[in-house]
C-alpha cells in the first residue's frame, strides 16, 4: 500500500509537468485535489480537469511523453496510463463542462514539490456532492474530506448549486449537525463569476430564462438547476416525465423544451397545451432568498425534540393549517420548488425527503412515493397551505401501488 501512493504521485507530477510545458490549461482534480488541500491521500488513480477542446492535444503530448492513451466508452473523460497508473483527463464532471472560469478559480499550489493549479475547493465539493446517488452515497468517505477542507469552501454557494440533489442535501445536513460546517447564511452571498457550465454553456453568462443544455453521464448525479448562476429553466434530468429532457429547439415532448411546439411541462414559448410558457422578467432573488430564510428561522426554532425519528403521518400531531406560514409566491419557480420540497420534508404529516416538486407557470407538480395513503393526502394539504391558490397536481404514489392522482377538495386539480 505504501508503494501505491508513491507511484500515483510520480505519475501525477509527470503529467502535470508535461501539460505545463505544453501550455495546456488544467487543474488537478479528484481526490488528489482534496489531498493537496489537506485531505486523505487516494490509492486508485489521478484526475486532471481540462476543457474539452484541450483534451486531444493533451492526449497527444502525453502519448509523446510515453503514456498510453485509452479510448473509454464514457463521453465525459479520456484515460491515459503511465505504466500501471490510471490518469483521468476529465472535461465534463457530473455532466457539467469544465470552463476557462473553472480553471481560473483554481489555486496554484505545491503538490509533492511540483507547483500546479489545484481545483477550487468550492468547485470540488459541488462536483463531489452532485456525484452522490442511490448506488453511491458514501458519507464515511465524504465527511473526512469536509473536515479537512471546510475553511476553504463557500458552503452557501455549495448549498445553492447542489440544492436539487437530496443526497447532497443529506451530506450537508449531517456535516452541519456535526458542526463541521456553518449553518446556511441568512444573508445570501452573491454568486461567484463564471462557473461550471452545463454541456458547454457558461452558466455565469447565461441570460435570464435560458434553459441550460446538458448531457447526463453514466454514474453521475442528475443535472441540476443552479439558480444563482443561471436563469430559470424548465429542463429536467434524464429519466423524468416526458419523452425528452427539454433540449433547446426540440420539437419532441419534454420538460421545458425551448421553442417546443409539442406538449410539455413549462415549455418556454410553447403554444401547445402544457404547464404554460415561461416568459418572466428577472426576480429580486436576494430579497426572496432572505425572506425564505427568515421564514425558515421560525420553523427551525419550533418543535424541539422532533428528531431523532420521523413520525408517521397517521400518528403525528399535525400543525394547524398555515401554522408554518405561507411562502413568497412571487419568487422564481426554482426557489419556490426548493422551499416546497423543504416544507414537505419538515412537516411531520409528510416528513419525506425523496419527493420531487416542480413549479411551472404558477402550477405545482409533486411526484414520488410514500408509505401510506394518509401521508400521500397530507402532501397536497401541506402544499395548499404553503402556496394557497396555486393549482397542485399530486402524483405521489403509495409504495408498491400505482395510485392515481387524488387531491383534497380544496386543491385545484389539473386535468
Amino acid at each position: 500500500m505504501e508503494d501505491a501512493p508513491r507511484g500515483l504521485r510520480e505519475s501525477l507530477k509527470r503529467v502535470a509537468v508535461t501539460l505545463k510545458e505544453a501550455d495546456i490549461p488544467f487543474a488537478l482534480g479528484g481526490s488528489y485535489a482534496c489531498w493537496a488541500r489537506g485531505g486523505p491521500e487516494p490509492v486508485h488513480d489521478v484526475d486532471f480537469m481540462l476543457r474539452e477542446e484541450d483534451v486531444p492535444r493533451a492526449v497527444e503530448v502525453l502519448a509523446a511523453a510515453g503514456l498510453r492513451p485509452v479510448d473509454p466508452p464514457e463521453d465525459w473523460l479520456t484515460k491515459v496510463f503511465d505504466g500501471e497508473v490510471l490518469v483521468d483527463l476529465i472535461h465534463h464532471p457530473v455532466g457539467r463542462a469544465v470552463t476557462q472560469q473553472t480553471l481560473e478559480r483554481s489555486s496554484e499550489m505545491s503538490v509533492d514539490s511540483v507547483r500546479m493549479p489545484v481545483l477550487d475547493a468550492t468547485d470540488w465539493f459541488e462536483m463531489t456532492l452532485l456525484a452522490l446517488e442511490e448506488r453511491y452515497c458514501d458519507l464515511a468517505r465524504v465527511l473526512p474530506m469536509i473536515r479537512a477542507m471546510r475553511e476553504q469552501v463557500d458552503w452557501d454557494q455549495v448549498r445553492r448549486s447542489t440544492a436539487a440533489s437530496p443526497f447532497a442535501e443529506a451530506a450537508l445536513l449531517v456535516a452541519t449537525r456535526l458542526n463541521l460546517i456553518p449553518p446556511a447564511d441568512p444573508a445570501p452571498a452573491a454568486a461567484r463569476p463564471g462557473g461550471i457550465a452545463l454541456a458547454g454553456a457558461e452558466l455565469g453568462d447565461a441570460a435570464e430564462g435560458d434553459a441550460a443544455k446538458g448531457s447526463k453521464i453514466e454514474g453521475s448525479a442528475p443535472e441540476v438547476r443552479v439558480p444563482e448562476r443561471n436563469g430559470p429553466t424548465g429542463s429536467r434530468a434524464e429519466g423524468s416525465r416526458g419523452e425528452g429532457t427539454g433540449p433547446q429547439g426540440s420539437e419532441a415532448p419534454g420538460w421545458g423544451a425551448q421553442g417546443s411546439e409539442a406538449p410539455g411541462w413549462g415549455a418556454q414559448g410553447s403554444e401547445a397545451p402544457g404547464w404554460g410558457a415561461q416568459d418572466r422578467g428577472a426576480q429580486d432573488r436576494g430579497t426572496a432568498a432572505a425572506q425564505r430564510r427568515g421564514a425558515q428561522d421560525g420553523r427551525n426554532s419550533a418543535a424541539p425534540g422532533a428528531r431523532p425519528g420521523w413520525p408517521d403521518a397517521a400518528t403525528a400531531v399535525a400543525p394547524p393549517p398555515g401554522a408554518q406560514g405561507e411562502l413568497d409566491l412571487a419568487e422564481a419557480d426554482e426557489y419556490l420548488a426548493g422551499e416546497l420540497h423543504e416544507r414537505l420534508a419538515e412537516d411531520p404529516r409528510v416528513a419525506e425527503l425523496g419527493l420531487e416538486v416542480v413549479v411551472a407557470d404558477g402550477r405545482i407538480l409533486v411526484e414520488g412515493e410514500v408509505a401510506t395513503d394518509a401521508r400521500r393526502r397530507a402532501v397536497a394539504d401541506v402544499l395548499a397551505e404553503a402556496a394557497p391558490g396555486r393549482p397542485v397536481r399530486n402524483e405521489v404514489t403509495i409504495t408498491g401501488h400505482a395510485t392515481a392522482a387524488d387531491e383534497p377538495a380544496n386543491v385545484e386539480t389539473i386535468s
